[in-house]
């Protein structure tokens, strides 16, 4: 009779120990695996700072396209062209009030 009751325990408490573990196999899996929470938070980040960087490009680009407008043929203003000019050649009149702004 010990003998069947201990056999019955160690049955008992060996199935226990298998669902636990598989249990346990796939709480681990949903927290820390490839697909887990651990990874989709991380990856939820990295898809934010994405779009501000490609919203930020976007605006870039935007005002780049803006100032390629104003200098084409079509469209040219003169300020604007003798501004590229003088930044490209490095002059300035004596009467000219130079600002230098932090490039952003």
């Amino acid at each position: 009779m010990f003998s069947n009751l201990l056999s019955r325990n160690l049955k008992s408490v060996a199935s226990n120990a298998v669902w636990i573990c598989i249990v346990g196999y796939f709480l681990f899996h949903i927290f820390s695996g490839a697909r887990g929470a651990v990874s989709w938070a991380k990856l939820s980040y990295e898809s934010d700072r994405l779009e501000r960087e490609l919203l930020s490009l976007k605006e870039e680009n935007a005002f780049l396209e803006n100032k390629i407008k104003l200098i084409r043929d079509d469209n040219l203003d003169l300020d604007l062209l003798e501004e590229q000019a003088r930044n490209l050649l490095g002059m300035t009149n004596e009467n000219d009030l130079v600002i230098l702004l932090p490039h952003e």
